[in-house]
């Protein structure tokens, strides 16, 4: 094993490479070349292979995602909040293809592990909305319509782009603009 090689530069290392080849690039092999070691060495700190390690990258992709919407969102309330929450998750998505890929895909909504893990960006997300006078029960509906607008566009921006005559932008603006005003209906029915 290199010297100074470590479980989190490996992981680091592993991310890189499925910003570079997408997340089916990634493997222990191809790992092991960019690391400039034998693929066995891995299984030191992955011993249960390829798995775990697709596993501590979504764990990763996780942890700097919950850390950049949480930077996002510090200082800021109602639309302001929600708004940098949004950008903030989509820059990181378009920043972070291949680890998003992995954040997304790992035994997702089977894995305890992936489903601890969202939930930072899901606390995130009430902590955003903690300044709109709004039930619990709003607030869970308003959380999942986030997270679903998020996860859905990102998904479609990262696998299909900009296909079409009108700008990805233009299409995020109006579906966080359309759920701005959902969330201003709300108001003022309270």
């Amino acid at each position: 094993m290199k010297a100074g090689l470590n479980k989190e530069k490996i992981i680091e290392k592993a991310a890189e490479l499925a910003e570079k080849n997408g997340l089916s690039g990634v493997s222990m092999k191809a790992l092991a070349d960019e690391l400039g070691i034998k693929p066995p060495s891995l299984y030191k700190h992955f011993g249960g292979g390829l798995e775990e390690l697709n596993k501590e990258l979504m764990l990763y992709g996780w942890r700097l995602l919950d850390g950049e919407i949480t930077k996002a969102v510090i200082g800021k309330a109602k639309d302001d909040a929600v708004i940098a929450l949004c950008h903030a998750y989509r820059g990181f998505v378009v920043s972070h293809k291949g680890l998003y890929e992995a954040m997304q895909w790992y035994d997702m909504y089977q894995s305890e592990e992936h489903m601890q893990a969202s939930g930072g960006a899901v606390e995130i997300m009430y902590r955003a909305l903690g300044s709109y006078d709004m039930t619990e029960e709003q607030k869970v509906h308003t959380v999942r319509l986030v997270r679903s607008f998020l996860q859905g566009f990102s998904t479609i921006e990262v696998h299909i782009g900009n296909a079409r005559r009108v700008p990805l932008d233009d299409s995020f603006d109006f579906a966080l603009n359309t759920i701005l005003g959902g969330i201003a209906g709300m108001q003022k029915d309270r």
